[in-house]
């Protein structure tokens, strides 16, 4: 990371480079809860938290396989990033409700934590990306590439 003053406030940029190699990080761990979720859901939900609900981890596994997909080779990549984190919102949601069940499954409370904080991760990593892309698509060409344009 660097750190560039924008507007007379220190703000945290993540290079190009940085934001790619979590993001390749982000794809690849979602592949591989995708696979495990689809192949093996009633095991997964159980073993995650989620109670007796085979077909939620099933379909939040063919949801990674899509998401975790686009965030390697989708182009650009910041909107699968913020797919990845509106999963997350919603996986949050069916995490606490599985812990507010009288039986206080602690899986669910861990998980609901847990999941609440990805959301924060990949929204700011989706925020970093679209913001690298946004600058790289800003950028002037160099003058002597501008001037040659003008005096053709």
């Amino acid at each position: 990371m660097r750190v560039e003053a924008t507007g007379g406030s220190l703000m945290s940029v993540m290079t190009r480079r940085r934001a790619d190699e979590l993001a390749n990080v982000v794809g690849v761990v979602t592949l591989g809860f995708g696979v495990v979720l689809t192949a093996r859901p009633r095991r997964s939900a159980t073993a995650l938290g989620l109670g007796d609900r085979p077909v939620l981890a099933g379909a939040v596994g063919l949801t990674d396989l899509v998401v975790g997909s686009g965030v390697l080779w989708g182009r650009p990549r910041w909107p699968w990033m913020a797919a990845r984190a509106a999963l997350n919102l919603a996986l949050a949601g069916c995490y606490a409700t599985e812990a507010n069940r009288p039986d206080g499954n602690r899986r669910a409370r861990a998980g609901a934590i847990a999941m609440a904080s990805l959301t924060v991760v990949d929204a700011t990593l989706a925020i970093a990306l679209a913001v690298r892309r946004g600058r790289e698509a800003s950028v002037e060409p160099p003058d002597d590439l501008r001037s040659a344009s003008r005096h053709r």
